[in-house]
């Protein structure tokens, strides 16, 4: 009785373990799902919509997704989120644009700027922009933008850990785990039974 408890909790501690240590993204509403800026703050005229908005078709994932249309000056949205120092991690976004004149729209970690693009064009389409950064245990993503005579979008931002980091178990920890742990279930029960 005593192995079967013991294989079952082996169980399900690999199967409740596993999803979280994979592709989890420490970023609050980063796909603007809640319909709202829940987690982030906002300063500016940037709004979250729903299917076609302007020349978007719609979000890149999803139903919802934000549009920048600041007139004059740059509006931000900026989220802080807690991870692990020295953890590589993969900040990344999908934005579309027409290059609108004036327009300008940056991406930054920790206030240094990643990406910044005047008058950014992606066609209309929405393009990926993926950055390798490092964790300090707190760290602040913060987006700027403004488009005077009409809207950029943008979708999906998220920070996940970077595969083989060190950090966050690779699949193969935890087959070897759950190997080594069904083998000690069997020594127990040979030797309870033995």
């Amino acid at each position: 009785m005593r192995v079967k408890t013991l294989l079952v909790f082996v169980a399900v501690v690999l199967l409740t373990a596993a999803p979280m240590a994979f592709g989890q993204n420490l970023v609050t509403n980063g796909s603007f799902e809640t319909g709202d800026f829940t987690g982030w703050t906002v300063t500016g005229l940037e709004e979250v919509v729903t299917g076609p908005f302007s020349v978007y078709s719609g979000a890149q994932d999803g139903s919802w997704y934000s549009v920048w249309g600041n007139i004059g000056g740059d509006g931000t949205i900026t989220q802080s989120f807690a991870d692990s120092a020295g953890q590589q991690y993969t900040f990344s976004f999908w934005l579309a644009a027409v290059g609108d004149d004036p327009s300008d729209f940056s991406a930054s970690w920790d206030g240094t700027q990643l990406y910044s693009q005047s008058d950014p064009n992606t066609g209309g389409n929405y393009q990926l922009f993926s950055f390798t950064v490092t964790g300090t245990g707190n760290d602040t993503i913060t987006f700027s933008g403004r488009d005077d005579p009409a809207w950029i979008a943008l979708d999906n931002v998220s920070v996940e850990a970077s595969s083989g980091s060190g950090t966050v178990p690779e699949p193969s920890s935890f087959l070897l785990m759950g190997t080594g742990a069904l083998g000690l279930a069997g020594f127990l029960r040979r030797k309870l039974l033995g």
